[in-house]
């Protein structure tokens, strides 16, 4: 096989290229609300020096401040998004116009500071991409370059976690493995429809694992220096969401060996918990955001979510429920988890990753089977699971090196798998919008049920609106056809060049 380092840099620069190409090639904007604050926060950040969106929301009974901020978005300060920060201005509060999130902290009342609920870390990631859109625009009135930079955000930070993905795969498996697992990740996930396209916090978790996993995951020792570095990362993974805590103790690898957790590894355990540390001090900038906006470093934007679901229910809307289903929209993630359960019969430093990875990934499961909106918003197919969609990734790249898919029912299997998810993504980047099925009749963020309904899937009504596909959508799929044909070209042709070197 050849090594990822040998691969020329130019050659790294413009695989990047296509694939941040791949992110706009859709020419569809897919993006919710929530992606509002975390773009504004930049704003915030740079012109302001504070956490707080007070400069944003529209106060009523009290004129514009003088002078005005090139007219600021005032956006509804009790949008669901937002809730109370900062010193206590009063008890004043007042019922909500927008609904709220079950178990969510109510509005901020009109003297009241006004805080994003979620985690800073996207908006920190995003900072330095987003500072010349500040200068563009100072005072952010402008909605559609808001949008716009945030899912230029977004999409660059997918491309370097997708590059590191690149690297990692390449280490378990062929050259053209590799490029097909990277254009899975890419084009049969939710990152075609949801993280490379607007500033969700999804991209800055990939990111992070990425990064971890790029550090740690190899069939030799790792040093403690790549310990403590794979650590810091998945650490500032939970200030971007908070939930990468399970997956950063699965990716510390446990300490245990291939028999049991009876038998242990005095030296697996100790770069555990220096990998653990790592954790804890790249976390830290969460405890002072905290502190900062809502006076506790313990204290959390999201208030206090009920996990109190029916978990069968949960995990058949997680699984198999025709609209949200991971094995529903992506049947091919079946060989990724056949590989973590394959690692449990095998020896070696990467399958002792694997091993507590898998758990991660069944804790992650159960985590949001029960949480009370498991089926994660107005969004496309099971955007909640593949926050791990890296490391199922890298898990089926070591699979398919142990054999996983040498035989030819197998690999037939998931190529029907991918194709479908390939199809399902694909039209969905071309003509989904949040604001149609989801919405119409009922909103499915109120009325859950419709997601279980067989008669009328999403996905078939995703499918259905390519038939009134307008000269928008045919030059997307044209320019997206084009992109992925100069990537798999220059892959093609650089693998003819270098065959001597695989």
């Amino acid at each position: 096989m050849t090594d990822p380092a040998r691969v020329p840099l130019a050659r790294w620069i413009v695989r990047g290229a296509l694939l941040f190409a791949l992110a706009f090639a859709n020419l569809n904007d897919i993006w919710s609300p929530d992606v509002v604050p975390n773009t504004l926060m930049v704003w915030s950040l740079i012109r302001e020096h504070d956490v707080d969106f007070d400069e944003f929301v529209a106060v009523p009974d009290r004129p514009l401040r003088t002078p005005p901020l090139a007219v600021s978005p005032e956006i509804p300060r009790d949008s669901y998004f937002f809730r109370a920060c900062g010193l206590p201005r009063g008890s004043v509060t007042y019922p909500a116009s927008f609904p709220r999130s079950p178990g969510g902290p109510p509005p901020p009342g009109p003297g009241d500071q006004v805080c994003s609920i979620f985690p800073p870390g996207i908006s920190l990631l995003a900072l330095p991409i987003l500072a010349p859109f500040v200068l563009l625009d100072p005072g952010a009135s402008d909605g559609a370059l808001l949008i716009r930079a945030g899912h230029a955000a977004a999409a660059l930070i997918e491309t370097i976690a997708a590059l590191l993905l690149w690297s990692v795969v390449r280490r378990f498996t062929s050259a053209r493995w590799a490029l097909t697992l990277v254009l899975l990740y890419w084009l049969a996930t939710s990152v075609r429809t949801v993280s490379s396209q607007a500033l969700w916090q999804h991209a800055g978790v990939h990111l992070s694992l990425a990064v971890g996993l790029w550090l740690v995951l190899h069939e030799r020792a790792v040093s403690w220096r790549r310990e403590i570095l794979g650590g810091l990362a998945l650490g500032f993974g939970i200030v971007v969401r908070q939930t990468t805590a399970i997956a950063a103790l699965g990716i510390s690898g446990g300490g245990h060996r291939r028999l049991g957790w009876p038998i242990v590894s005095p030296e697996r355990w100790r770069s555990s918990l220096v990998f653990l540390g790592g954790v804890g001090l790249g976390a830290i900038p969460l405890l002072v955001y905290d502190q900062v906006a809502f006076g506790s470093p313990f204290e959390q934007g999201y208030g206090s979510k009920p996990f109190d679901g029916t978990a069968l229910s949960g995990l058949y809307g997680l699984l198999l429920s025709p609209s949200r289903g991971l094995l529903i929209y992506e049947p091919w993630v079946v060989a990724g988890l056949a590989a973590l359960a394959l690692a449990w019969r095998r020896s070696g430093h990467v399958a002792e990753r694997l091993r507590t990875i898998s758990l991660a990934w069944l804790v992650l499961l159960f985590a949001y089977a029960a949480y009370a909106e498991w089926w994660g918003g107005r969004v496309f197919g099971p955007r909640f699971l593949d926050d791990l969609a890296p490391a199922l990734v890298v898990a089926l790249a070591w699979g398919i090196g142990q054999g996983i898919l040498s035989r030819t029912w197998a690999r037939l299997a998931f190529a029907a798998g991918a194709a479908w998810s390939l199809l399902l993504f694909n039209a969905a980047a071309l003509v989904y919008d949040p604001n149609g099925w989801d919405t119409v009749p009922t909103n499915v963020n109120f009325e859950p049920a419709r997601l279980l309904v067989w008669s009328d899937p999403q996905w078939l009504a995703v499918l259905r609106s390519l038939a009134s596909a307008d000269l928008r959508t045919v030059a997307a799929a044209a320019l997206s056809a084009a992109v992925i044909t100069l990537l798999l070209r220059m892959e093609i042709l650089a693998g003819k060049c270098c065959k001597t070197v695989d």
